[in-house]
């Protein structure tokens, strides 16, 4: 019955047939400037890593956030919301999107200094940046970074250990001096504010330690570094500069590190911890150890049985406190091990306060519990908290000392099995999908605490806000104390303004919901309200939806792929259904595409691995497309349901003209740029049959109007990276064309009102929104709206045409 009634549906709607198809191009007249005005997020709140959370301890209310990949936030106490502070970086320099780490200075609040790279191996091409602010992150004067023998020095904001800090540290006694614990390039000193650095060549070491997972895959050693750098202010006088100076290294051999004489020398710290699991002092762990260098397993308990100090945090009651873990996170487990120790800058003492052991377990190599993140009351300095690291089952522990450490008091425990008592609550009605869409058997609960913890933080100025940045976002509370009172701490999510989503696919249909997205990790949302959070799309929850398509003629039925997963939906999106089946051996990660015909009757699946295939009755067979290769990226005609077309792995055009079951190669030849079609981004034009428009990345912008049988070149594009089609200006019209593209020299989002004859740029250089090659598409119901799917800023939408 479904299928009858789609099937009279689509009758229904294909006599909706747009003009404006005809051949001839309009005059090519220029366009006006738009004004830059106007671009905003599509509410999704948060979505990724937030590695760290840096306060300003002299002014109240500055806050900022650093992301892995989603850039620098500043929070803004008026909205109670995050403004991004780099969005100016763009295709050319997407690695400003990557923290390392944020200092503000405490001295001169409006000064900021942001350590920006995301990858330390050749992934980002060039040096890691500094950039440097006098006005709070307004505006950047952007520092290119080497090493002393002027090789580029290279940040990893979004690599293995990327929650340690933070590296990035001002003088309280003299903010010119600034210094930066690199990823294995040992230490930097600034002594102008961050605008000129040099290597501290005395500093001892560099960090032997580096990562087993990615040298396994990626074929390059990702060292840890020096992980943080801590200030003694009691140590100086304001304007010459502090002398002691403490540095945290990923190092086999001494992991604290002292300087008392403003860092002209160095020296391990004395006394302090050397700790690991239940095996730290067998033969083969100090073996493991003495090593001079040292692949530190992840996944897996390692050979050197050692905790490592990712967090160094000063206490204004003259303390140090280290997070030790075994791991280096994001990922790494709580039960690996870890500790929490203090140092007194004045006694000289160290102390051991860590948390309450597990269990004990045989299957664990310690009963040590490993610590994320510990935060200190600026306001009470014998307050702390502390959060664990991955304990991924049941949820994570968020524990409360009122005793400098001596004893902890955990958020929530157990009361006989699998009961547990929360002495907190989570309110995620403004973002409905952090409970991922899913109910939990208790112990665990729904949504969790987090994971990936890597910073907690209590506001220096106000002893009941707290907040923590997680794997999805950033959560908090404004009744910390409430704790101590035996009442419970409210959450909340957090991280409204920060959008850091990686966007695989965008949708538009002509009716229901503007907007449906495809994005990494998280799966994908329908927005009928781009002002709000959506609930996560489910049934099966896809972690990776990289294809999604509407019936042209039944803008209702959906379909969405990922994971090697196919699923559809009758109602627009509300509610979905899986295919009967799944193709056998389709690829799980990300990647690939899916069409549905215009009367959705015909569904062409086409795995990145595999030749596509079609079925007519909803997955419940799989038919291999004849005349196919491997890798195609497939559409289907946006008026003929018979038609569908492909863009194969071996760089040649296909068309089907009997629903998908056969493709005969139609072009082979289009290329003639001699430049490399490494994206390939196809789309079909609403109510023009035959039409398609074709982003071939350095090969430039191409336009078929005969089912891809022949291609017209568009001139000025050097990289047409993504392709999108919206509303038109009237019935005559032809739908509007944006792309985010180089063209004529200068990467930009543009627009074409006259079928690519000219093209105005909508964006300029502060809005650039790094790598967003993805995904773009205009809105077939709003003449002048467009989407734009970018890699970890989520998705941006601008209304040309709104003022």
């Amino acid at each position: 019955m479904k299928k009858i009634l789609r099937s009279l549906a689509a009758a229904a709607s294909a006599l909706l047939v747009l003009s404006g198809c005809a051949s001839t191009s309009s005059s090519g007249s220029t366009s006006p400037q738009y004004t830059q005005k106007g671009w905003k997020s599509v509410k999704i709140h948060g979505g990724g890593m937030v590695p760290g959370l840096i306060y300003n301890t002299s002014k109240q209310g500055l806050l900022y956030a650093r992301t892995d990949m989603g850039g620098a936030y500043r929070f803004d106490p008026s909205s109670q919301s995050w403004i991004p502070l780099t969005d100016f970086a763009g295709v050319e320099d997407y690695g400003r999107l990557g923290i390392a780490s944020i200092a503000t200075d405490p001295v001169e609040p409006n000064r900021l200094v942001i350590a920006s790279g995301t990858y330390t191996n050749d992934w980002e091409k060039g040096p890691s940046q500094m950039l440097v602010s006098e006005d709070y992150g307004n505006t950047f004067k952007r520092i290119d970074m080497y090493k002393s023998d002027g090789k580029p020095l290279k940040m990893g904001g979004n690599m293995p250990g990327r929650g340690a800090g933070e590296r990035l540290a001002i003088d309280p006694n003299n903010n010119k001096i600034i210094y930066f614990g690199s990823f294995g390039d040992g230490l930097y000193k600034s002594e102008d504010y961050g605008h000129s650095w040099k290597e501290v060549k005395s500093f001892p070491v560099k960090g032997n330690v580096y990562d087993e997972g990615f040298s396994t895959w990626s074929h390059f050693d990702h060292y840890f570094g020096i992980m943080w750098v801590v200030f003694d202010p009691e140590s100086g006088t304001p304007g010459s500069g502090s002398k002691n100076i403490y540095c945290g290294v990923a190092d086999t051999r001494h992991t604290v590190y002292e300087s008392n004489d403003a860092g002209a020398s160095w020296h391990p710290l004395e006394g302090q911890p050397e700790i690991g699991d239940f095996s730290y002092d067998t033969p083969e762990a100090k073996k493991a150890r003495a090593a001079s260098t040292h692949k530190h397993m992840t996944g897996d308990v390692c050979s050197c049985h050692m905790y490592y100090p990712l967090k160094g945090v000063y206490s204004p009651k003259g303390e140090l406190l280290v997070s030790y873990n075994a791991g280096f996170g994001p990922y790494s487990s709580s039960y690996w091990g870890g500790a929490i120790w203090k140092f007194n800058f004045k006694t000289r003492q160290w102390t051991d306060i860590s948390l309450p052991p597990h269990d004990p377990d045989p299957s664990y190599a310690t009963t040590d519990r490993a610590v994320g993140s510990v935060a200190v009351d600026y306001q009470n300095p014998d307050t702390l908290i502390a959060v664990t690291m991955n304990e991924w089952w049941p949820d994570e522990y968020i524990y409360r000392s009122t005793d400098g450490g001596a004893s902890w008091d955990p958020i929530w425990y157990l009361d006989g099995y699998p009961n547990r008592v929360d002495k907190y609550s989570i309110d995620i009605k403004d973002v409905p999908w952090l409970d991922w869409g899913t109910q939990k058997t208790l112990p665990e609960e729904n949504p969790k605490l987090g994971w990936c913890i890597a910073d907690i933080e209590i506001d220096p100025f106000d002893s009941n806000r707290m907040m923590y940045g997680t794997g999805a976002g950033i959560y908090s509370t404004g009744n910390l104390t409430d704790w101590d009172k035996g009442k419970r701490v409210n959450f909340i999510p957090y991280a409204e303004g920060i959008e850091e989503c990686a966007v695989l696919d965008l949708i538009s249909p002509t009716e229901g919901a503007h907007l449906i997205s495809g994005v990494g990790d998280i799966g994908g949302f329908v927005h009928y309200d781009l002002t709000k959070a959506s609930p996560m799309i489910v049934n099966p929850n896809i972690s990776g939806v990289s294809s999604l398509d509407y019936a042209a003629d039944d803008p209702n039925y959906i379909i969405r792929m990922g994971d090697g997963k196919l699923m559809f939906s009758y109602d627009g999106g509300d509610e979905w259904e899986p295919a009967k089946t799944f193709i056998a051996g389709a690829n799980e990660g990300w990647g690939g595409s899916a069409a549905v015909s215009a009367d959705s009757l015909v569904i062409v699946w086409a795995p990145n691995n595999l030749v596509p295939s079609w079925s007519d009755d909803e997955g419940e067979h799989w038919n291999v497309c004849k005349g196919l290769p491997e890798n195609c990226k497939v559409v289907s005609d946006r008026v003929n349901k018979d038609k569908f077309y492909a863009f194969g792995g071996d760089k040649k055009f296909y068309a089907s003209s009997d629903g998908g079951k056969t493709f005969t190669m139609v072009n082979s030849s289009w290329n003639k740029s001699g430049k490399e079609s490494w994206s390939s981004d196809l789309n079909a034009v609403i109510g023009c049959e035959g039409h398609l428009w074709f982003a071939a990345g350095e090969a430039g912008l191409y336009h078929s109007e005969d089912g891809g049988a022949s291609w017209t070149s568009i001139s000025g594009f050097d990289n047409a990276m993504v392709v999108g089609l919206g509303k038109a200006k009237d019935d005559s019209s032809y739908q509007v064309l944006y792309t985010n593209s180089k063209y004529k020299g200068k990467y930009g989002i543009y627009m074409s009102e006259d079928k690519g004859a000219s093209w105005v740029r909508i964006n300029d250089d502060n809005h650039q929104y790094g790598a967003a090659n993805t995904a773009i598409t205009g809105d077939p119901r709003v003449y002048g709206r467009v989407y734009l799917g970018t890699n970890g800023r989520g998705i941006v939408y601008r209304d040309v045409f709104e003022n």
